[in-house]
C-alpha cells in the first residue's frame, strides 16, 4: 500500500482512490461510461481536498525513490536508523544523524560520517 502521511496525522492511500475502468481496448464498451468515470474522478479530488492536500503538509514516513527532489523550505531527516559501523546495511543516498554525527551512505552498505560541532 502506497501512502502519503500529512501533518494532521491523516493518511491518503491508494486504497482511498476510486479506479476508473477504462476497458480492455479503446471503444470496446467494457469500461465505465463517461458520466460514471467523471463521478469517480470527482470523488478522487474530493478525497484529496477533504484532508487538505498541499505541498506544505506532506511528510514521507518511508522513502522517496526519485532522481531529483527539490526542497524549497527545510528538509527534516528522521533518525530511525543510525549505522553502527561503516559497513552497516544501507542504500546509496540514505542519510541519518545522531547528536554527534551526520551519516551518509555512499555505496551499498558503505557509510561515511561527519562530526557535528557547535558554531
Amino acid at each position: 500500500m502506497n501512502s502519503i502521511w500529512i501533518t494532521q496525522n491523516m493518511t491518503i492511500t491508494t486504497n482511498s482512490f476510486i479506479s476508473v475502468n477504462v476497458g480492455t481496448s479503446a471503444n470496446d464498451g467494457t469500461g465505465d461510461d463517461l458520466r460514471d468515470a467523471f463521478i469517480k474522478i470527482n470523488g478522487n479530488f474530493s478525497n484529496l481536498s477533504t484532508v487538505g492536500f498541499s505541498a506544505a503538509n506532506i511528510s514521507v514516513t518511508n522513502e522517496i525513490d526519485t532522481v531529483t527532489a527539490n526542497i524549497s523550505s527545510k528538509l527534516i531527516v528522521g533518525s530511525a536508523y543510525v549505522p553502527t559501523s561503516n559497513s552497516s546495511s544501507g542504500t546509496p543516498g540514505q542519510i541519518a544523524w545522531d547528536s554527534g554525527h551526520i551519516y551518509v551512505c555512499i555505496a551499498t552498505n558503505t557509510w561515511r560520517r561527519a562530526n557535528v560541532a557547535a558554531w
